[in-house]
């Protein structure tokens, strides 16, 4: 079911020419209501899609808005280093994360080497910060 209303969504925001990357769907337990997860990086006037989708599904419809590093926990995957990516495992908070972090720990400033799923920061960049300074 999720992956109808998945494939349904997508076709619908390119349709529409919505400036939104759809991250995951979820339907509640009476599948009275149907959440969609979403990121996008300036405001979205989704009003007529939700029409489309409510339409199509006859549930009511929620669309959310999520970070990008949120929508990268959703989604989860491998990072640059094999494992599982941090945000989707064990950070349950993210903290900002800057270039001096990586400089410190004397890191190549290479951004694709650097740079997460989300295409921001690593996470680990910020967990790691510091651990020299705690060891010494």
């Amino acid at each position: 079911m999720e992956k109808d209303a998945y494939s349904y969504c997508l076709e619908r925001i390119k349709g529409r020419n919505l400036p939104m990357k759809l991250i995951e769907v979820e339907y509640t337990f009476d599948e009275s209501k149907i959440i969609f997860y979403f990121t996008s990086d300036t405001r979205v006037d989704f009003r007529e899609l939700v029409k489309d989708l409510a339409y199509k599904f006859k549930a009511r419809i929620e669309l959310r808005q999520v970070g990008i590093r949120d929508g990268a926990r959703m989604i989860s995957g491998y990072g640059l280093c094999g494992r599982p990516l941090c945000c989707g495992t064990f950070l349950m908070e993210f903290e900002p994360v800057s270039i001096r972090m990586a400089r410190d720990q004397d890191m190549v400033i290479n951004p694709v080497k650097i740079s997460g799923m989300c295409g921001r920061l690593m996470c680990c960049i910020a967990f790691e910060h510091g651990v020299e300074d705690e060891k010494g």
